[in-house]
This record gives structure tokens, sequence and C-alpha cells, in this order.
């Protein structure tokens, strides 16, 4: 119970820091702007193109649930699609409220072992989802830099350092996940270090025992590891859904674009944009990148959007992309975690009875 409240204290803080940081990047983006005059812009943009932005969305959601679908069927664990999605939710949430997107694995690992799902395999799948997704956020920038190249210098020329500090760390994390689902040595290494320091900041009392149940966890999760790596073809799958993915998101501010009544412009174009911008943000260690997402946005997207435009297709594509879609997962979330705690307290319980 007392772990409970610390968990929801935490949870508490990083919505609030995100609150406050929301409505600072407003008042600042919106100075010298009224009410009104985003009102009418909201009144002349074409809602139908601006569902379709939303349903983007929807579709990046969904394909991180087909690819943790996949992922655990293939390790044996049949869980209904629906699950999934939520599982999915889960993590788009606590990823937007925690710095560098990295609360929503921890999150979506907990609530699969609520499902008695064991933290080896729920562990290798999140890990292997969000290997495969940095590949395919990098592969896309890399594929349409081919593709747009002039275009691709100007925008990385506009974010420069952002762009420089989001490819090493996203590079970084490709090195650092693929060792740890296939290196012996790199994680229990950094488990032993983990312990050493908990031993020393008296976190952790026993460093050999507690040690002993992470080799178990360790060997364990090797051998899921192992399992995936012998089906090369589910690496396809996922990396197909992780592209899907990553289109869906790079393709709402054209459709943005395509609301505000604006047709010169390609989606090529657009999507080459957003995927240099998705790389230099990806990893800033804010709260759904609050902020910096929509100083990029200003930085690159002044090539599409007239200047009086700019500031209200930044604060309608945030609104699609991020804003809503938190508020929604948020909600879901609520029920999730309300469903999760009585199955605990039933369990509980029935195992009291038992005793």
């Amino acid at each position: 119970m007392h772990d409970q409240s610390i968990k929801a204290r935490k949870q508490i803080i990083s919505i609030l820091i995100l609150l406050v940081l929301i409505v600072i990047t407003i008042l600042y983006y919106l100075k010298g702007y009224t009410l009104q005059d985003l009102q009418n812009a909201l009144a002349n943009a074409n809602f139908a193109y601006l569902f379709g932005g939303f349903f983007m969305i929807i579709i990046f959601v969904i394909c991180e649930a087909i690819n943790i679908y996949l992922i655990l069927k293939t390790l044996n664990h049949k869980i209904p699609f629906f699950r999934c999605f939520e599982y999915s939710s889960i993590g788009f949430y606590f990823s937007s409220i925690t710095p560098s997107a990295s609360g929503g694995q921890p999150a979506q690992i907990y609530y699969m072992k609520q499902d008695k799902i064991p933290m080896a395999a729920s562990s290798i799948t999140i890990f292997f989802i969000v290997y495969v997704y940095q590949i395919a956020m990098i592969l896309i920038g890399f594929i349409m830099t081919l593709l747009r190249f002039s275009e691709a210098l100007y925008f990385i020329s506009k974010l420069r350092y952002l762009f420089i500090y989001g490819m090493i760390m996203n590079t970084g994390a490709i090195f650092i996940f693929f060792s740890l689902m296939y290196s012996k040595k790199l994680a229990p290494s950094i488990v032993a270090f983990i312990l050493k320091v908990g031993n020393k900041l008296r976190l952790v009392k026993s460093i050999d025992e507690t040690k002993n149940r992470f080799d178990k966890s360790l060997v364990s999760y090797h051998e899921k590891a192992m399992i995936l790596k012998t089906h090369p073809l589910l690496f396809l799958k996922i990396l197909l859904f992780s592209i899907i993915q990553m289109l869906a998101l790079n393709s709402i501010p054209y459709l943005v674009y395509c609301s505000m009544g604006y047709r010169t412009k390609g989606i090529l174009d657009m999507i080459t944009c957003q995927s240099i911008l998705t790389i230099s943000v990806s990893a800033v260690p804010l709260p759904g990148a609050e902020g910096v997402t929509q100083g990029g946005f200003l930085q690159v997207f002044n090539a599409f959007f007239p200047s009086d435009m700019l500031t209200y297709a930044m604060l309608i594509n945030r609104v699609i992309s991020f804003y809503l879609p938190l508020l929604l997962s948020f909600i879901l979330y609520i029920f999730i975690h309300i469903r999760t705690t009585k199955q605990s307290i039933r369990g509980d319980f029935l195992e009291g009875k038992q005793n």
C-alpha cells in the first residue's frame, strides 16, 4: 500500500510538471495572439483532415499493440488483442508524462505482471519493441533524406545541435537495447553495478541473495531473447508495423496543413521535415519533450505555413498528436488501474481464505 502511494505521488508530480510546462509553452508561443484568433483559425479548418490526423495517432497506438501481441504470442503467451491495446495506451500515457519517455516501458511491464505475464517475457517484449522502434525512426529519417536530400539538409541545418543530440541518443539506444537482449555479459554487469550502488545506499541488504534472484530471471530473460532471435520473420513484422507507426506520426503535420486549405507542398516534403524533428526531440529529457517540440516545429515548418498561421498550425498539430491522445490514454489508464486493483484485492482475499 505504501509503494502504491509513493507511485501515485510520483505520477501526480510528473503530471503537474507536464501541466506547468504546457501552460508556460502555450503562454510563450501564443503571446500577442487572442483566443478569438485561435477560434477563427479553427472555424476555417477542415475537420475531416483533423480527424484524419487524430486517426493517425490511433494507428500509432494500434501498431504497438500488434507488436506486443505478436511477440507475446511467439513467447507462448496468448493475450487478447484489446489487452495489448491497453498496454500500448499505458505506454503512451506514461511515456508522455516522464522525461525522455522513460516511464512508459516500466509501466507496461508492471501491468503485464498484473496479468500473470512473467517479468522475463514482458521485459524482452518491451525491449524488443523499443529496439525496433528506434531502428524504424532512424530508417525513416534516412530514407526520407535520400528521397528529399536538399530539403532534409535544410531542416537539419535549422535544428543543428538538437538533431545531432537526437541521433547520438537514438543510435546509442539501439546499441544498448541490442546488447541487453543478446549479450550475456552486459545485463549481469549492469545488475551487479546497480546492486553495489544499492548496497552502499542501504537500499539492498543482501547482495548475494538478491543477485541470485536476478540471475534466475536473467537466465529466463536470455532464453526468451534466443527464442526471438530464431524468428527473423518476427523482426521483419515488428519492423513493418514500427515503420507504419512512424509514417502515421510523421504524416500528421501534412493533414493539419491540408485542413487549413493549403495544397502547394507535397506530403513527402512534410514527412521528411517531421522525421527530422521526431529524431531531434525524441530523447529530450522533458515530459513529452514539451516546449522543445513546439519550438522545433516553428523552426522547420515555417517552410510550409504562412508566418501568421504557423503558431496556430503548431498548436493544432500538438493537440492532435499529443494533448488529446494523452487525455484519452489517461482516462483508459484509470479504468485499467481500477480493474487491476480490484483483481489484486480479490486475489489477496482468496489467498488469505485458503491460508
